[in-house]
């Protein structure tokens, strides 16, 4: 996906997020109001937080399914597969997030109630959910092989930000004409596509019957197959 496309995507995303969040911190305010300060700073801020760090991500990966589903409707699919598992540069934000969340207040001291520990209990199953959600989306992100170029689709749950520097694409969902990619290697358990430009890679599992498909798309859009020293 081009970063003008991200860029929009994270805009839309960003906004809607604050619309929704302040529309229902309205509604919520009176509840909160009412509640004893220290239940408020150590539990329910930070249970917010994670609420609006899942919105964020659930709404970013809905609208760009719907960025994607008319090239996905429109065109044929040759052949389909599901990408490699994530890597933990794609996960890490989350995870950076909940500790700032949690764990990081603490340092300015701890105070030992209750409230310390459903604060703990509550990390721990916002990280248990993250790792559920992330898994369930990696299963959901496919690529589809079409026409002119692959699109990577699905429930993709990853949190993107386009404008940050050194930018490396590692299965981002998006549309790559097969101009796009430089050359390909065939390894005994997956196919890695690389891009032009050195921008990044498309990995995917694959046995010999989707081999034989991938290497019969790659020969007919000349495209050669990576030397193995480069």
């Amino acid at each position: 996906m081009s970063l003008t496309k991200k860029t929009v995507i994270s805009f839309l995303t960003f906004f809607l997020s604050l619309f929704i969040i302040s529309a229902f911190s309205l509604v919520i305010s009176p509840v909160i109001s009412s509640m004893n300060e220290n239940i408020v700073i150590n539990i329910v801020i930070p249970f917010f937080s994670t609420l609006v760090l899942i919105s964020f991500a659930l709404l970013q990966g809905l609208i760009r399914y719907l960025f994607h589903k008319k090239a996905l409707d429109s065109n044929t699919t040759l052949l389909s597969v599901s990408i490699s598992k994530f890597i933990m540069r794609e996960k890490i934000i989350f995870y950076l997030l909940l500790i700032f969340f949690y764990l990081l207040p603490l340092l300015r001291g701890i105070i030992f109630d209750y409230t310390l520990l459903i604060r703990i209990m509550l990390f721990i199953g916002s990280v248990f959910f993250i790792q559920m959600l992330l898994r369930k989306s990696n299963k959901n992100t496919k690529i589809f092989f079409q026409r002119n170029g692959l699109l990577i689709t699905g429930f993709d749950a990853r949190i993107e930000i386009p404008f940050r520097l050194n930018v490396y694409i590692h299965n981002d969902s998006g549309y790559y004409s097969y101009n796009d990619i430089e050359n390909y290697f065939i390894y005994s358990d997956r196919i890695e596509l690389y891009l032009v430009n050195s921008i990044g890679k498309i990995v995917f599992h694959a046995n010999g019957e989707l081999k034989r498909q991938v290497t019969g798309l790659m020969v007919q859009n000349n495209i050669p197959i990576r030397n193995i020293s480069e």
